[in-house]
């Protein structure tokens, strides 16, 4: 599967929020057949899929391709590095984890420990550090305070159609979108069209909204991401099942008609998707941005469900994500059209 192959290349490559130039310059590469490729001032990557005239709706699909990871923050005398969080990392998991330290003189390994020494209670952010194995005078000429730091989790194949990996939140999404851009571009298809890949989603969201704004006007976005898929600790309501398809999303800052018309369509072509409510009143999720940007846009949020969120093992089912690209093709050739829009 072809999808597979173009995860596996984006998620074994590194990308931390705020320092996602490795992953940009890979995905640039990648997508640059597809259209005319820029980047904005904070990094995110524009690819313009197809151009149409100004008074046809204009479609943004998109995706992020930051990770979550560490940054250091203080070195000890012994050359220990302490560190703080880019992104929501699941202290849980993250004792004796493996990681690529991004430093001045190329990438060094290390392991992530904690100074907690009862086993059952989870260390703070304070109490983890990062050893590299090397004295204060080295770690502060190679790892100076901001440098960057990456989890390592190899791709693995699983039982039924699952794979396993790091930062598969969100280079499944970016897999997606790409494959449904190149979809499109042989489609039959009437408006503009937008591949949007943006950084710093991890820790707020500002690639999106600051390229949504770079692009307007947008009539529509599709923003796809991943959410809970369901473990013994969820109740069915909160989280979806791997290999039932992506979660087309319901939230107030949604458009309801893009929702519902995207489940139809996944309807009559087969293509299999579930139905899922965000709770509160955004989704925190990119297409939050991309919905106020501007004028604002009927936005979409389509979530690819994920095991283990947030840490080096993730699992998704590759179906969902392939399934994804498909329904959100679909959708815009079928249901995106120069009168009124939508339907």
């Amino acid at each position: 599967m072809e999808i597979l192959h173009l995860l596996e290349k984006l998620t074994q490559n590194c990308g931390v929020a705020g320092y996602e130039k490795p992953i940009a310059d890979l995905l640039e590469d990648e997508i640059k057949d597809i259209g005319p490729v820029r980047r904005t001032p904070l990094g995110s990557l524009i690819c313009t899929v197809k151009q149409e005239s100004p008074d046809k709706p204009h479609v943004v699909l998109e995706a992020h391709m930051d990770e979550i990871g560490l940054m250091v923050c203080d070195i000890d005398d012994r050359g220990f590095l302490k560190v703080t969080r880019c992104g929501g990392i699941d202290r849980r998991v993250a004792t004796a984890s493996p990681v690529i330290i991004h430093g001045k003189n190329g990438d060094r390994r290390g392991i992530v420990a904690s100074e907690e020494q009862n086993p059952a209670k989870n260390p703070t952010l304070e109490q983890l550090y990062v050893d590299a194995g090397v004295s204060r005078e080295q770690a502060e000429k190679e790892f100076p305070i901001g440098t960057r730091i990456s989890y390592i989790g190899s791709f693995k194949h699983l039982l039924e159609g699952n794979v396993s990996s790091k930062a598969l939140d969100d280079r499944c999404g970016c897999a997606a979108m790409i494959t449904a851009a190149r979809m499109l571009k042989d489609m039959d298809t009437d408006c503009s069209i937008t591949l949007l890949l943006s950084v710093m989603e991890e820790v707020g969201g500002m690639g999106a909204a600051t390229g949504a704004n770079a692009l307007q006007p947008i009539t529509h976005c599709i923003s796809v991401d991943v959410s809970f898929a369901l473990t013994p600790e969820l109740q069915t309501h909160q989280g979806g099942k791997l290999g039932d398809g992506p979660m087309v999303g319901h939230n107030p800052i949604l458009s309801r008609e893009v929702s519902e018309d995207m489940a139809q369509v996944g309807t009559e072509q087969g293509i299999t998707h579930q139905v899922k409510v965000y709770a509160g009143y955004r989704t925190g999720t990119d297409a939050d941005g991309i919905i106020l940007a501007g004028a604002g846009a009927k936005g979409a949020c389509t979530c690819i469900p994920l095991r283990y969120m947030h840490t080096p093992v993730e699992v998704i089912n590759a179906a969902d994500m392939e399934n994804t690209a498909k329904l959100a093709a679909a959708y815009v050739a079928q249901k995106v059209r120069p009168e009124g829009g939508c339907r």
